[in-house]
């Protein structure tokens, strides 16, 4: 059956609004916007589409898409790793694309530091300017975004939800809050992979042999209880002491998941 679809749920997502904060900006009947929210409207005035869309600072094929008869869509998968500094993460990200051809999108964030030789836009990161960045910021394109060593990075949500709805198979490591936050916005098609070392004591000398510094090691070690606390709203852990083990560990979650999904 051909349908309407809308999508006010992920646009308030993206903004961290609730429906009153809608109301407010539009002057949208909240009843009308609790509706279309849950995709239970049978007809909306073109006035009001205009208006939500005004408020929202979003086009219309943002807000609403058809989906006709006996089309289907293949839904991609986003595969998040996160957990404490030190983990290895990217080291098995890194692993897992040079030792298994699974078929895997990487998707940069968006940067303000300056592009070093060797790197391209894309590679390892989309490089803006600082005003850009911050227009983006304001638009409400980033899910997340924060500053280090006095550079922007971001998370860019529109990326993500092109590449799910193409299809893809997405591997990323975010921080805890920003994996929690793309599973609330993509729900079920995000999968969620804590890892860290079986003793957690290690973590301090990998950041050591790393080359941190003393101060952002003492920081990254006073999160860590808090990354912890965390840790049981993922979906899978993984032990990283062997980066073969847990490389296989990790392409055996993507190939199960996978074949579950399709």
């Amino acid at each position: 059956m051909s349908q309407i679809r809308f999508h006010l749920d992920r646009l308030l997502s993206e903004r961290n609004w609730k429906i009153p904060d809608l109301v407010k900006r539009s002057g949208v009947n909240k009843n009308t916007l609790y509706a279309m929210k849950k995709n239970a409207i049978t007809r909306v005035d073109l006035r009001v589409l205009e208006r939500i869309c005004d408020a929202l600072s979003c086009k219309l094929s943002d807000l609403m898409t058809y989906e006709p008869e006996g089309e289907t869509h293949t839904k991609g998968l986003l595969f998040i790793l996160s957990g404490p500094s030190g983990a290895g993460k990217n080291t098995l990200i890194n692993a897992l694309r040079d030792r298994y051809d699974l078929g895997l999108t990487f998707i940069p964030s968006f940067s303000t530091r300056p592009m070093r030789p060797g790197e391209t836009n894309g590679n390892p990161y989309y490089f803006v300017s600082r005003e850009e960045f911050m227009r983006m910021a304001e638009r409400g394109e980033f899910l997340e975004y924060e500053t280090i060593h006095g550079n922007l990075y971001g998370t860019h949500l529109l990326s993500y939800e092109r590449a799910l709805n193409e299809g893809r198979i997405i591997i990323k490591d975010i921080d805890v809050n920003g994996a929690l936050n793309m599973k609330r916005v993509f729900g079920d098609r995000v999968i969620l992979i804590y890892v860290r070392p079986t003793c957690l004591d290690d973590l301090e000398g990998r950041l050591h042999h790393r080359g941190d510094k003393e101060e952002d090691i003492r920081i990254r070690m006073q999160r860590l209880k808090y990354e912890e606390s965390l840790s049981d709203q993922f979906d899978f852990l993984i032990f990283n002491d062997d980066v073969a083990t847990a490389t296989a560990e990790l392409a055996h979650i993507i190939r199960t998941c996978t074949r579950k999904h399709a």
